[in-house]
């Protein structure tokens, strides 16, 4: 027994007749300490009282005295395969045990998400919830929905939803689950009370400080357990409504939370179809801008305010091809436009796929002979690349030449290639670039020189053109030169 716990062996061959203690009792608190062991009986004793206190012992083989070489040899290779066998099932249980202890946390994730997505009625849910939160009383008082977007246009660099998932557990971990489904952060409070909200809010706030961003977090108070995923849907329908109409802080639930479902389109189909035949395009535009806050002011969900744009959108191009645009264009038209408003991740680029349509559609009323178009353009693009210096507007432009302003954005954009806006920034940006490679200037004195009031917004925008920003293209100059 000494030698057994010194050497910690795999085989132990034991005799029954020794002194202080026979065999068979060794071998049974041999196995209490060493419970692999493989241990085996050599003896001279066949009586079978002997074997079945050997077998309820569970040695490896009880073998008789006198025993050849090569009888052993075999009891000894059937003990090294079942050693190796042990060996590689422990292994197998280790690297089993890991890898469940890696999946854990994403089956747990998944369990979660499941309770969730279902708003029917589940009586496990309160159970469930307890073996997620490791937490034997976990009761649910409410549940959050958290999204955010940037504030500016140059954002920090990724990893922003893992940091919000950690900072989260830190905070509220202790009395609440956090867990995040793809750019959605979720917590389920064990309560909730105006203390509880006080923290959360100020967490917030920290946040948006921190990061730049804006946080839209929708809530729901949690009556029944067994009832959450319809809570979580109520909370996530808050926070996506808030994402669309740019709704900053804490959204709490309320009875309007999902606001009307048919939007009345009939009054501002009207109204639009007016102005554009009016050729009053900005008109146009502040009433459907009109329409959308009124839209804002009612929670309306971002799924019907959809259904009602491609409403009014189809009502328009309707009426054109009826008099100014051929069938073919205005399915095409319709089908751009579907695709676009698909994508619209808020409210403001909602707004700008109407108002892109609304000069679609303005561009086929009325037209200059193409000749005379051609030629104002022609002026237009000498004029700004001789005083792209200036403070130019299109307004401006179109005033020399005699034109409304959506007249004149149309042709240009036509016959230059590209939008006035755009051709103006990029004729500054190519005058910004030469003017930076002769060194003689600082980014403020060629941000000024080429008609940028602001030297930081000129330097975003240079950056996003060149993929360098001007700062840097001076420093390599310099260096260059060195």
């Amino acid at each position: 027994m000494q030698l057994a716990d010194l050497y910690q062996p795999e085989f132990i061959i034991l005799d029954i007749n020794m002194p202080l203690m026979n065999g068979l009792e060794a071998a049974k608190l041999i196995r209490e300490r060493h419970k692999e062991a493989i241990i085996y009986i050599l003896t001279a004793y066949s009586q079978f009282e002997y074997a079945h206190q050997a077998v309820q012992t569970h040695v490896a083989d009880y073998l008789l005295k006198p025993i050849k070489p090569a009888q052993l040899a075999d009891a000894l290779r059937k003990g090294i395969a079942s050693a190796l066998s042990q060996r590689i099932s422990k292994q197998r249980l280790q690297r089993l045990e890991q890898q469940i202890a890696k999946d854990r946390p994403v089956v747990t994730q998944q369990r979660l998400f499941e309770l969730l997505k279902s708003d029917s009625d589940n009586p496990g849910a309160l159970k469930l919830l307890q073996c997620i939160s490791k937490m034997e009383d976990f009761s649910p008082a409410a549940i959050l929905s958290v999204s955010y977007w940037h504030n500016s246009e140059r954002p920090q660099s990724g990893g922003m939803e893992e940091r919000l998932l950690q900072e989260s557990t830190t905070h509220f971990g202790e009395n609440a689950i956090v867990t995040s489904f793809s750019d959605e952060l979720v917590m389920i409070f064990d309560h909730w009370d105006y203390d509880e909200r006080c923290v959360l809010q100020t967490q917030l706030e920290e946040w948006e400080r921190k990061y730049a961003i804006t946080i839209c977090a929708g809530l729901s108070l949690v009556a029944r357990p067994s009832q959450i995923g319809g809570d979580y849907k109520n909370a996530k329908k808050k926070r996506e409504a808030g994402l669309f109409w740019q709704q900053q802080g804490l959204l709490v639930i309320d009875s309007a939370v999902d606001g009307p479902k048919e939007i009345e389109c009939e009054v501002i189909q009207k109204q639009l179809r007016e102005y554009l035949l009016e050729r009053k395009p900005e008109q146009a535009k502040t009433v459907f801008r009109q329409f959308l806050s009124d839209a804002k002011q009612c929670v309306c969900q971002p799924e019907y305010v959809h259904a009602a744009i491609i409403k009014i959108a189809n009502n328009l191009v309707g009426k054109y091809a009826e008099y100014i645009i051929s069938d073919i264009d205005a399915n095409l038209i319709r089908k751009n436009f579907i695709t676009q408003v698909n994508q619209t991740a808020s409210v403001c680029d909602l707004e700008q796929c109407l108002c892109n349509l609304i000069d679609t559609l303005e561009s086929n009323v009325g037209s200059l002979e193409q000749n005379q178009a051609e030629q104002a353009v022609k002026w237009a693009v000498e004029y700004i690349n001789t005083n792209y210096h200036k403070d130019l507007t299109l307004e401006q432009l179109a005033e020399k030449l005699f034109m409304s302003t959506g007249y004149f954005c149309r042709i240009f954009k036509k016959h230059a290639g590209e939008g006035y806006a755009t051709y103006l920034t990029n004729i500054r940006l190519k005058k910004a670039k030469e003017m930076l490679l002769t060194g003689k200037y600082t980014v403020n004195e060629v941000a000024r020189m080429v008609g940028f009031r602001d030297a930081s917004y000129f330097s975003s925008v240079f950056k996003k053109h060149y993929q360098q920003s001007p700062s840097n293209l001076a420093a390599s100059l310099r260096e260059a030169s060195v």
